[in-house]
């Protein structure tokens, strides 16, 4: 290409950029951006960055990830709400590790979640579903359900896939009775259970041995059209191997069944 008068630029840079980093060649990354600012004078883009801050957030180099908005700052590009995303959900994954890299505290994230909000930078569903998946994945089920109900309350945009995270959440860290109370709330929220949600919260009683509650809620789906799904299924399938032939699970076992 510079053989033949064609100079890169940014978005040129940004390819290779992206596929060095899909290759883990963190060498070469980083002497490509030093070349890309130092030699050719090229301005690396807020898409330069968010190219960096994901795959080192993903490799679990968080610090280097915040070192890239650190630069970003030096260089008069500030982040936006995918920088910040991609970022939150670097601290979550590595909050899930048992190791010296537990990185990741309620705190630090909640930390950054204000610091996003104070530089002008609206967070969005996405943002707050990333928050509720980490904070459930680190059996903080009660304080990610704390959360929601304060973003409720400040009018934040929420979607079905935030209930059944939750509900999720809190049906793995054996809050069931959490779980249902939050189920049946949703339809004052103005958000109808669909078929995943009813299999979600039907999977969880089923895994805190509340067979009566999940066979209620299986009429109730029954009801409203929907069908049992794959894992519902097959995990009523392998409780009724295990728990003696339980009347209750029979009798689901029967109407999914018929």
């Amino acid at each position: 290409m510079i053989e033949k008068g064609i100079l890169p630029d940014v978005w040129t840079y940004n390819m290779i950029i992206q596929v060095l980093c899909n290759l883990n060649r963190w060498e070469e990354v980083s002497m490509l951006l030093k070349q890309m600012i130092d030699d050719v004078d090229i301005t690396p883009d807020v898409r330069t960055f968010n190219i960096l801050v994901d795959a080192y957030s993903k490799s679990g180099k968080l610090d280097d990830a915040k070192r890239m908005i650190e630069i970003m700052h030096e260089r008069g590009e500030y982040p936006n709400i995918v920088t910040y995303n991609t970022l939150i959900q670097g601290y979550c994954s590595q909050g899930q590790m048992d190791g010296a890299l537990d990185v990741l505290s309620t705190i630090k994230t909640m930390d950054l979640y204000k610091k996003m909000a104070s530089e002008g930078l609206s967070p969005t569903v996405v943002t707050h579903n990333i928050l509720l998946h980490g904070l459930c994945q680190l059996g903080k089920s009660v304080e990610a359900l704390t959360f929601f109900y304060k973003i409720h309350g400040l009018g934040h945009k929420l979607d079905n896939v935030t209930y059944r995270t939750l509900l999720s959440g809190l049906c793995k860290n054996h809050y069931v009775h959490k779980a249902l109370s939050f189920f049946h709330t949703m339809k004052c929220n103005g958000f109808i259970p669909d078929s995943n949600t009813y299999n979600i919260t039907i999977c969880g009683c089923l895994w805190n041995k509340e067979y009566n509650e999940a066979s209620k809620l299986v009429d109730k789906m029954f009801n409203c059209g929907f069908l049992a799904d794959a894992l519902t299924t097959s995990f009523l399938q392998y409780l009724l191997l295990s728990e003696a032939q339980d009347p209750t699970l029979l009798v689901m076992h029967h109407k999914c069944f018929p």
